[in-house]
Order: structure tokens, then C-alpha cells, then sequence
């Protein structure tokens, strides 16, 4: 093909594409949500992430920001820090606000020191004046009492209002205003309860702050330029290295303002991902009816086709011709949907208000759009090929003969490879916009194995109604041999239909098992309360308050605070550490000690110590930890507990079911070593009903230091994150659902000469209507009852292997979830079937009697 060649071609297209435009609705449709659905993910991505970007520095707090291992550093590190740049300190905790009414609650404390905020501001009502800084607002004392600002939500709980005091601790402050928005605060997730902010010499007088305490303290830098503009990046890498070298031994963990908020990207890394490939699965259905839509436009098009042969055109020039007018009209589905997609960061920006603690950024963003577009195109030629080249091999005297082109032409060798190599850029635009590799080859095999799958249900069901037995009400047997008719739209129905369905039960299911487990296990044996920070000469008081009638039991363990620093004599920093567990070795971490074997603990390797052991230290480590370790029993982990290093051999393994939620640890400790540190005590209360709010009203009031966190509280707030991102999943996968149902649609539609030509025969030969729709009822309550009995059998199985074999839960059936989507094969494919031929009924047999 020369260029004058596709010169041509390209004006025959646009002159071709005056007329049977209609016929592409189902393949705009298609096209149009698959590459919406995309382009809307990506855009929503790549907003969070860039707003992410843009306000890094005020989200990390300062240019840079180190995690410390212990409240407060020495003054000669901070006399360092502060000649590189303007210093803030924070630490959060957890602890309980009372009010003067006695009602609590628990909250999140953040202390701040003078400096606080280094980037953006503190937003609260009354607003702070501006005379003076957030800060110098927080050390004026009110009506005798420090003040603090609270969140609204804390305030509303309590009843309590601006100038009404709370008690943290043991230290009463004067809510001076309700807050609104913190800068530095990066995740909204399970908060542990409202935020409520204070200075750090107002939380020193709190008494929250013990050995062991469950906190978190950070050194917050904004660097020194010459320019007095915010230091650029390789300022401050430079400034983290040397932070950590210049104090590695101590534990100090520096980090640049680029890895802000890392669990929001991970998170929405994670989300873009797997919504992508549900959105891409979309488009993989909707490339049926574009399929389904070129063959249709195509026999259309038989005639024309034929002249141009006939005047000289070659079978490049027709074949270039149709699938320039095919990339034309995709063009415009395309740039439609990537329209809309990037619409979609300005329209959902007010409900991500809460999920996200930036604005998004509402520019329009091309990475995501392009990655729509070119899947969009790569989607319209692998689906569009096949019938293009069955159209353009057809001799034109076979054309003007009129008889329908022959299934088989085109596609030769050079056909099928031309196909298999549009199917295979397809494939590798997927591996490329996925960044897991595994998941996008997972993805691949899946697609392929669905696709065989729904293929063979569809074949098997044409072969069990072909070989079912004749006898019965003449209309079933219309119905039952309409199945299996050539030319029958079944094996579409069961495509599109089945993907679709499969994804909503798999989703549904997932989503019900990690509810149910949630409700199980906390039914089941789990504790009402955890109390944490328990003094030694408390631990006797409130063990026994655990006594009184309806408490079940208590339990208690030490624990004192201590982070791994090697593994197996390899320092942390170096070691391979699987990603699943890599939260034990980035801080702090409550480790514990035990002489006797904890109960329902199942050894895996190695033994217990005897209650008595008087030696080296030896440790018990959970199975998770020493698999993504890489460490078995006699191998060693080095922690630092207190500023002391001290290595501990594995003694044993053990498994532990942490969806139990019972006292556990991932480290213990054999009697000895622990037995002089300046331990806290860990408690878990069981029970229901009255005794616990009793329990828990007591244990607030008479000791103050005490941290309750309820399990009720925190289960509520994981049930909120799963609604909400069952809530996503369930719109892609409706998406997916609706593309199937518009690929059916096209496939009926496409098929109507062929109802209305049989209802003429059926008329002729004595058939009423009602036999007619009772023919067609059966038809479309076959094949939908099966798409949706494979449906469910097929979404379970998926629902399976993620419950079980990726999160590692107990697997149930959902019933309901199952007779649903049978319901839904069976109605879907009755009310598509049925609007698309009923209107065939009131055809008249005269005039296509009079055309035989």
C-alpha cells in the first residue's frame, strides 16, 4: 500500500461514513463506558497523587521528617537539627477525654511545640487570630486551664462546646476551638478516635507519656536556603542520608517529603490497579458488541464492497477503507470517554473530601487519558480485524450473487496472524500499565480462562438442547431448538452476560465473608476492651475490677517498647524483608515476655521453655514474621530496647490467628530478660451487656493514664473503609455488567431479520402469538438461568481463592448472593431478549411472502 493508496482509502472512508452510522450505537456504547471507566480511575489516580505531590512538604510537615524512638532526643541533636534548618516536634498517642459531665471518649493527642506548623496552616472555628500563631494560641491559658483545640466529631459526642473544659490524663484543658483541618495529618482510615491537639508541655502534664508507651514522636525540618525558598530535592536527600549515618545506632529513621503519606499511594497505587483491569475487563466484553457491530455494518456493506472490487479496488484499499471509517467513528467513542473521565476529578472532588487530606488536583491530566485511549484503539482493532478481513476476502461474484459472505474467508494464515499480533500489542499494553507483573499476567490467563470457560457453557448448553428429546409443548421445543439454531445469539448472551455477573457475585462475596468473619470472630472470643499503659501498681486494682459479675475474664502481659535492628546478624536496612511484614521492622514495637505457653497456641518449630528458664535471652516468633524474615528456629533477631542492643535466639515458632483479636504479640521474650525494664501492662476485658460500660466508665474515671480502646469503636470504622471501598468495586463491576448488557442488546438487535423471519414462518404455519412469546421465553430462560448458575459457580470459586488463599480467611458461601445472580441471568436475558424481538411479532407475513 502506497500513501496515495491510503490517501484514497481515507477519502472513501469519510465519504462512506454519510450513511449507516446507525448501526455503530452498540459499538460507540461499548467503547464509550470501557474507555470512560478507565480514563475516569486513572484521573482520580493521578489527582490524588499529584495534590499528594504538590502539598508533600506540608504533609510530611517540613522538608524532611525522623521518627525517633523515644519522646524526646538529647539538646546536642537538636542543637544539630536546628543549625541545618527550623525545627518542630510532635508526638501522638492515644488516650481518653473526659468531660466535666463524665462523659469519655477515646481521642488521638497530638503535642506540638512552638514551631508547629513549619508548612500550611492549622484550620479552626473560631478561627486562630491573626496576631498570633497557632501555637503561641496553645500555651495562653483559659480560665486557669491550658488549652486545646478538639475535633468537632469529639465534640458533638461529649456535648460539650468551645470554652467547656476536658479532662485528658491527668491534666484538665479549656476547649478553646473546634478543629477542622490539621495540615500534616495524612490518613483518615481507622483514626483510633477524634483528634484533639495540645502543646507538648501541656501533654508532658498529662501523665501519658510512661516507659512503654504506645506513641509516636517526630522531628519535623524545614531547611535553610539561600534563597529562602523551599529546599529542593537533592538538598534534602542529602540531608536524610546524612541524618542517617550521623545517627543510625540510635534509631533514628530520616525521610524525605517526596514519601509522604505512604499509605495513601500505596493505597491508591493499589486501587488504580485493580480498577483499571475491571475497567479494562469492561472493555474486553464491550469488544464483542464492537465485533458483533463491525460484522453487522460490514454485511451492510456487501454491495458497496463489491463495486469498488468491480472498478479496480484492490482488497487493500476496501479493507483500509472500512477500518479507517472504524478508527474514525472509535475515535470519536473514545475521545467522548476520555472526555467524561477527566471530568470526573472536579465532579467527585467534594465526596473525596473526607478520604483524602489534600484537595485533588482538578487539572486535566493526559498520562491516564492516553492509557484509555491507546487500550480504547488497541481494543477496536484486535475485535474489529477478524470480520473487516472475512468481509474484504469475499469474491464479488459471490457479493452479487447475494448470498450472505462466507464465515471462513479472510481468515487465512496472514489473517489469523494479523489478529493474533493485535491481540498480543493489546496483551503487552496491559503488561505495560500494570505494575505488578504478576497481576497483569494473573489478569491475562484469567480474561483467556473466562473466556473458554463461558465459550464451553454456551457450546455445552447448544448440545444438551439439541440432544434433549423432542416430545413436550411445541412452543418449549421452538424455544429449546433456538438455543442451538445457526446464527444463535448464545453464546454473546452467556459472554457478556457471564463476565459481568461473575465479577458483581465474586465482589459481593468477598465483601460478605470479610464482613461476616468480622462478626464472627468478635462474637466468637473476642475482648470488649483493651487497656493500655497500666502502671504496675494498677495492674492489681484493675485485675480486680475484672471480678465483678458479668466481666468474663481479663488477661494482661508486660510489655515494653523495642524495634529489631538485625535479623540474623544482618542489619535491617540490608536485609530481605518480604513486604507483608515489613511493618515490624519500621519503628517501635510492643514486645512482651511469658513463662508459660500461651493457650490455643500451636508450635510449629521448635519447643517452649521451661516456666523456670534462667539463661540467654530466647524469643517466641509468630510464623508470618519468620517466613518474611527468612529466619527459623537458632537463628537470631537483635533488638534495641531502651538504647540497649540485645540479641535473643529463635527458641521456637509459633501460629497465631490475629483475627481473633486476643492479647497477642509477634515477639515474646523467655522470662529474665524483661523482669527489671520499666515495663506497662497490656489488658484485654471480656464480656457484654451493662458490666462492660460499668468496667469501662470505672477504669476511665479512677485512672486516667489508662487508654481504653473499644473493639466495637474500631470494627466500626473498619466496616466504614469496607462499605466504602465495596462501594467502588461494586460501580466497576456494574460497569462491566452494563457493557455486557449493551453487547447482548447488539447482539439481539443484530439478529432481528432473522426473528422476524421466523415469526412469519411460525404465523404460516399456524402459530399464535402466545406460542410465539412462550418459543421466545424458553429460549432466553435457558440461556439465562445457565449464564447465571455459571455465573455464580464461577465468582464463588473467585471469591474462594482471594478469601482463602490471599487473605488467608475462612471461606462461606453466600447463599443470597447466589440465588441473586441466577435471579439476574434469568431476568436480564428475558427482558433484553424479549424488548429486542417482541416488536417482530407484529410483522405482517404478506410482504416478505410476496419477496420469496
Amino acid at each position: 500500500m502506497t500513501y496515495r493508496d491510503l490517501h484514497l482509502a481515507f477519502t472513501l472512508a469519510i465519504r462512506e461514513l454519510r450513511s449507516g452510522k446507525r448501526r455503530f450505537t452498540v459499538f460507540l456504547s461499548c467503547l464509550f463506558l470501557g474507555v470512560f471507566a478507565i480514563a475516569a480511575v486513572g484521573s482520580i489516580s493521578e489527582a490524588a497523587r499529584s495534590a499528594i505531590s504538590r502539598d508533600a512538604r506540608m504533609l510530611m510537615g517540613g522538608d524532611a521528617s525522623i521518627r525517633l524512638p523515644a519522646p524526646f532526643i538529647e539538646a546536642d541533636e537538636r542543637n544539630w537539627l536546628e543549625t541545618r534548618g527550623a525545627v518542630s516536634h510532635t508526638i501522638t498517642l492515644r488516650g481518653i477525654a473526659r468531660s466535666s459531665a463524665g462523659e469519655s471518649a477515646l481521642v488521638s493527642v497530638k503535642g506540638v511545640d512552638a514551631a508547629y506548623p513549619l508548612y500550611g496552616t492549622v484550620e479552626t472555628s473560631p478561627a486562630v487570630p491573626r496576631e498570633t500563631s497557632f501555637a503561641a494560641m496553645l500555651e495562653e491559658p483559659d480560665n486557669g486551664h491550658p488549652p486545646l483545640v478538639a475535633d468537632g466529631l469529639l465534640l458533638t459526642r461529649l456535648g460539650i462546646g468551645t470554652g467547656d473544659t476536658l479532662r485528658i490524663g491527668n491534666q484538665t484543658f479549656t476547649v478553646r476551638a473546634a478543629l477542622l483541618r490539621e495540615p500534616d495529618r495524612a490518613f483518615q482510615g481507622v483514626t483510633f478516635g477524634p483528634r484533639v491537639i495540645m502543646s507538648l508541655s501541656s501533654l508532658r502534664k498529662t501523665g501519658l507519656i510512661l516507659p512503654g508507651s504506645l506513641l509516636h514522636s517526630r522531628m519535623h525540618i524545614r531547611l535553610h536556603t539561600d534563597t529562602g525558598r523551599p529546599a529542593p530535592e537533592a538538598q534534602v536527600n542529602a540531608f536524610t542520608a546524612l541524618a542517617g549515618e550521623r545517627f543510625d545506632g540510635q534509631g533514628w529513621r530520616a525521610e524525605p517529603y517526596t514519601k509522604a503519606a505512604p499509605r495513601i499511594r500505596s493505597i491508591l497505587d493499589r486501587l488504580d490497579m485493580d480498577l483499571m483491569l475491571i475497567g479494562l475487563a469492561a472493555l474486553l466484553v464491550g469488544g464483542l458488541g464492537i465485533a458483533e457491530a463491525v460484522r453487522g455494518y460490514m454485511t451492510s456493506r456487501i454491495r458497496h464492497m463489491a463495486t469498488m472490487k468491480c472498478l479496480g479496488g484492490s482488497v487493500g484499499t476496501v479493507l483500509w477503507t472500512y477500518y479507517f471509517q472504524i478508527l474514525i467513528i472509535g475515535a470519536a467513542g473514545i475521545a467522548a470517554g476520555c472526555l467524561a473521565g477527566a471530568l470526573v476529578p472536579p465532579a467527585a472532588g467534594r465526596l473525596l473530601e473526607t478520604l483524602l487530606p489534600v484537595p485533588l488536583d482538578t487539572a486535566v491530566h493526559p498520562a491516564p487519558l492516553l492509557r484509555a485511549a491507546l487500550l480504547g484503539f488497541a481494543i477496536i482493532t484486535a475485535f474489529s480485524l477478524r470480520p473487516l478481513l472475512q468481509a474484504g476476502g469475499v469474491s464479488p461474484a459471490v457479493l452479487f450473487r447475494g448470498y450472505t459472505a462466507d464465515s471462513t474467508a479472510g481468515s487465512g494464515t496472514a489473517g489469523r496472524l494479523l489478529t493474533v499480533a493485535a491481540f498480543g500489542v493489546l496483551a503487552g499494553l496491559v503488561l505495560l500499565y500494570t505494575p505488578d507483573k504478576r497481576m497483569a499476567w494473573g489478569f491475562l490467563g484469567l480474561t483467556v480462562l473466562c473466556a473458554l470457560i463461558f465459550r464451553g457453557v454456551a457450546l455445552g448448553l447448544q448440545h444438551i438442547a439439541r440432544r434433549l428429546p423432542v416430545a413436550g409443548h411445541p412452543s418449549i421445543r421452538l424455544g429449546l431448538s433456538a438455543v442451538h439454531r445457526p446464527g444463535a445469539p448464545t453464546v454473546h448472551l452467556v459472554l457478556a452476560l457471564g463476565l459481568g455477573l461473575t465479577a458483581l457475585v465474586a465482589i459481593a462475596q468477598i465483601e460478605q465473608n470479610l464482613s461476616a468473619t468480622l462478626e464472627r470472630d468478635l462474637s466468637r472470643d473476642a475482648p470488649a476492651f483493651f487497656f493500655v499503659n497500666v502502671l504496675q501498681n494498677q495492674l492489681e486494682p484493675v485485675t480486680t475490677l475484672g471480678t465483678a459479675s458479668g466481666v468474663t475474664r481479663m488477661e494482661k502481659g508486660p510489655m515494653v517498647r523495642g524495634r529489631i535492628v538485625r535479623i540474623a546478624g544482618v542489619p535491617v536496612g540490608q536485609a530481605e524483608v518480604a513486604q507483608d511484614v515489613r511493618w515490624a521492622v519500621r519503628g517501635d514495637r510492643g514486645l512482651s515476655q511469658a513463662a508459660a505457653r500461651p493457650e490455643d497456641t500451636e508450635i510449629i518449630a521448635g519447643e517452649w521453655w521451661p516456666e523456670d528458664y534462667d539463661g540467654p535471652p530466647l524469643i517466641s516468633l509468630t510464623a508470618d514474621l519468620a517466613r518474611g524474615f527468612g529466619v527459623s528456629v537458632g537463628d537470631t533477631l537483635t533488638f534495641n530496647i531502651l538504647g540497649r542492643e540485645t540479641e535473643a535466639t529463635i527458641a521456637n515458632i509459633r501460629n497465631v490467628d490475629w483475627m481473633t483479636f486476643q492479647l497477642q504479640f509477634a515477639v515474646l521474650f523467655a522470662p529474665g530478660l524483661l523482669d527489671k525494664a520499666p515495663v506497662t501492662w497490656i489488658m484485654t476485658a471480656y464480656g457484654k451487656g451493662e458490666a462492660m460500660d460499668r468496667l469501662y466508665r470505672t477504669v476511665t474515671s479512677e485512672y486516667p493514664n489508662i487508654t481504653v480502646f473499644s473493639m466495637r469503636e474500631i470494627l466500626a470504622d473498619v466496616r466504614g473503609i469496607m462499605e466504602r471501598m465495596g462501594t467502588v468495586f461494586r460501580a466497576m463491576a456494574g460497569v462491566l455488567l452494563a457493557t455486557g448488557l449493551l453487547v447482548l442488546a447488539g447482539a439481539i438487535l443484530a439478529d432481528r431479520h432473522q426473528r422476524i423471519y421466523d415469526a412469519v414462518i411460525y404465523k404460516v404455519c399456524g402459530a399464535t402469538r402466545t406460542d410465539i412469546v412462550l418459543a421466545l421465553v424458553t429460549e432466553f430462560a435457558v440461556s439465562g438461568t445457565a449464564t447465571g448458575i455459571f455465573s455464580a459457580a464461577t465468582g464463588t470459586l473467585a471469591a474462594f481463592v482471594a478469601v482463602e488463599g490471599l487473605l488467608g480467611l475462612h471461606f462461606t458461601v453466600q447463599p443470597d448472593a447466589v440465588a441473586a445472580t441466577i435471579a439476574a441471568g434469568t431476568l436480564f436475558s428475558l427482558c433484553f431478549g424479549l424488548a429486542g424481538t417482541v416488536s417482530a411479532l407484529g410483522k405482517k407475513p404478506a410482504p416478505y411472502l410476496r419477496d420469496e
